[in-house]
């Protein structure tokens, strides 16, 4: 499958795009697959809010990074912090599911990941140019359609993406992932803004 095929296996029958994986690269296929979509992110989204004279959604938590220079630095900064929080999570789950008695792959976790951005990413996307030319970022409504949709989206994903390829239950799968969601999102909220 091209990337294409595997975007519409991962929409419209997720445990298909999660086989298909197993036989790529790990954590090779992922990595290359999370680093494009995040340099993308840097490249359109966060540059045209900064061009377009934009502040970033909430107030700068870096003491030394003011709010005016915030966006302009999240171009640069953004895409190694993401990088690094799909480590941590990956690290997270084995260790959840190690710490459970069950054997793990952290190169197919790692793999997960990479099915989740290629799936979710494209809408993602959509909603934040179409909040961009809208001049809507920031509204309420954007938030909900991208934050919430993206999340519950991605943890399910995940959870199937744990099934297929590492094997665990569904118990400990939802477990895991609510676990590295609830260490994941409060590290990334303290950078992107």
């Amino acid at each position: 499958m091209n990337y294409f095929q595997l975007y519409l296996a991962g929409v419209f029958h997720p445990a298909r795009a999660f086989d298909e994986i197993r036989s790529r690269p790990a954590p090779l296929w992922a990595f290359k697959v999370l680093l494009f979509f995040n340099l993308l992110i840097s490249a359109t989204s966060t540059l045209a809010r900064y061009l377009l004279g934009y502040g970033p959604l909430m107030p700068s938590s870096l003491t030394f990074l003011p709010d005016e220079n915030y966006l302009l630095a999240q171009i640069f900064f953004l895409p190694v912090v993401r990088m690094l929080a799909w480590l941590l999570g990956a690290a997270v789950i084995h260790l959840g599911i190690r710490l459970a008695g069950r054997p793990s792959n952290m190169d197919q976790i790692l793999n997960i990941a990479g099915v989740i951005y290629l799936v979710v990413m494209p809408y993602t996307f959509l909603i934040d140019w179409t909040a961009i030319a809208l001049n809507l970022y920031g509204s309420e409504v954007i938030i909900v359609l991208h934050g919430v949709v993206d999340l519950v989206w991605s943890l399910a994903l995940g959870i199937i993406g744990l099934r297929r390829l590492v094997g665990i239950s569904t118990k400990l799968a939802v477990t895991v992932s609510l676990i590295n969601e609830v260490v994941g999102i409060p590290l990334l909220a303290l950078f992107a803004r």
